[in-house]
């Protein structure tokens, strides 16, 4: 994780792009929040785990060990998100009063739960050019992850800021429309 504030450069230029057909607020709950267990460490000091694999062994020692992999996203967060982005749902009246103007998509459970699946695997997929703590084989074996590439790293970050504005635009075109103007 760089802080989590850059997962927004890469997550808003796919999001400009495709906002019509993505829940917005279950695709950057999911990009965003996945880093609340790194933060538990670093920030809280709360003792890394050793926590045991199913066939065998021990996890990797690190911050990203839970929740930065592929199984976790399936079951963990992006379930979590999608329950959170319904609940938060349940403000459709208060939302639209902050945000007058504004047009409500209302969203199926699985078109949210893929959202929220993007928006999780947007993240790892960032953070696999940069940690060596990761996990692939999670819960079942060690996989250590082989995509650590810096160079990478900062071409996704210098791409992803670059496409910000060319992605807006492009985006209203195909979305006959403003991603401002649209909740969730």
């Amino acid at each position: 994780m760089p802080l989590t504030p850059f997962h927004v450069f890469p997550a808003g230029t796919i999001y400009l792009l495709t906002y019509r057909y993505l829940h917005g607020l279950a695709f950057f709950l999911a990009t965003l929040l996945i880093d609340i267990e790194p933060a538990l460490y670093m920030i809280f000091g709360v003792p890394l785990p050793r926590v045991p694999l199913l066939f065998g062994g021990y996890t990797l020692t690190g911050l990203h060990m839970i929740t930065h992999n592929p199984f976790a996203v399936i079951v963990l967060i992006a379930p979590a998100m999608t329950a959170l982005a319904k609940l938060l749902e349940l403000g459709k009246p208060f939302w639209l009063e902050i945000f007058r103007g504004a047009e409500w998509v209302n969203y199926s459970w699985a078109k949210t739960y893929l959202s929220a699946l993007a928006g999780g695997f947007l993240h790892l997929g960032w953070d696999l050019t940069m940690h060596g703590d990761i996990n692939l084989g999670f819960p079942f074996i060690s996989l250590p992850n082989p995509f650590v590439n810096h160079t990478v790293l900062a071409m996704i970050g210098m791409v992803s800021v670059a496409l910000i504005l060319p992605s807006y635009f492009v985006g209203k075109k195909i979305n006959r429309g403003s991603p401002f103007k649209k909740l969730p």
